[in-house]
C-alpha cells in the first residue's frame, strides 16, 4: 500500500510558511550565532524555532512542529537555503507505481493553492515539460533545461519572487519530485514535495 511518511499535509504546508511571516532575512543570510550557545537559542527563538544541532548545518523544529535544514555547505554560515520536506508518499511495491503518480498528481494542486493563499500566486507554476518551463535566475535555484529533461526533475514546480524593500528577502521555491522507479515495473517508487527558501542574489556571500 501506499505510505505517507512525513506525516505533513497542505494545510501543514500553510502553517509554516505562515511562520515565515516577519522573518529578517537578512540576519538568516548572515547565519546563526555559535552552534550551542545561548545567543543561538535566542536567535532562534525570535520565530519559534528550536534549535535541533550544534555543528555543520543548523536543523530547527518550527512552532507548527516542521522541521528545517539551514543550507550552508555544513560551514554554519553563511546560509544560502533552508530547506522543509512537506510530503513524503512511497510505494509498497512496483504494482503500486500507478497509484503513486495518481496520488501525487491529487496531492500537488492541494499544496500550491495551500502555499498561494499564504504568500500569493506564484510567479510561475508547472511540470517538467512545459514549453514554457523557465531558466533558473541563479544556477542552484533548481536544475536547467538539458538536466530536467532528461530527468524529469523537477517534475512539478511553482516558484514566488522575492516582494517588499526589506533586504534579503527570500526566492521560494515549492517543487515536486518523482522517482525514476515510479515508471519501472520492478521496482517501488516515491514522490516528495519540498519547500525550499532561497537567499536572492546580492543578498548573501556566496558560499
Amino acid at each position: 500500500m501506499l505510505t505517507e511518511t512525513s506525516g505533513r499535509n497542505a494545510q501543514d504546508l500553510a502553517a509554516e510558511l505562515e511562520g515565515l511571516r516577519g522573518v529578517d532575512w537578512a540576519s538568516v543570510w548572515e547565519g546563526p550565532p555559535q552552534g550551542g550557545s545561548s545567543e543561538c537559542r535566542a536567535w532562534c527563538e525570535r520565530y519559534g524555532w528550536e534549535p535541533q544541532t550544534a555543528d555543520r548545518n543548523l536543523v530547527v523544529s518550527s512552532k507548527t512542529g516542521g522541521r528545517w535544514t539551514f543550507e550552508a555547505n555544513g560551514n554554519w554560515d553563511p546560509v544560502f537555503r533552508l530547506t522543509h520536506w512537506a510530503w513524503r508518499v512511497k510505494a509498497g511495491d512496483a504494482s503500486e507505481n500507478p497509484a503513486l503518480l495518481t496520488h501525487a498528481a491529487e496531492e500537488w494542486p492541494e499544496f500550491l493553492r495551500s502555499a498561494e493563499s499564504v504568500v500569493g500566486p506564484a510567479a510561475w507554476n508547472g511540470s517538467w515539460d512545459a514549453q514554457d518551463f523557465p531558466e533558473p535566475p541563479e544556477q542552484e535555484f533548481w536544475p536547467d533545461r538539458a538536466y530536467r529533461t532528461e530527468t524529469r526533475t523537477p517534475f512539478r514546480m511553482a516558484y514566488w519572487k522575492p516582494v517588499g524593500e526589506q533586504p534579503g528577502q527570500a526566492f521560494i521555491i515549492l517543487r515536486q519530485s518523482v522517482s525514476f522507479t515510479a515508471w519501472a515495473a520492478d521496482a517501488p517508487g516515491t514522490s516528495q514535495i519540498r519547500l525550499s527558501v532561497h537567499a536572492p542574489e546580492g543578498s548573501r556571500r556566496h558560499p
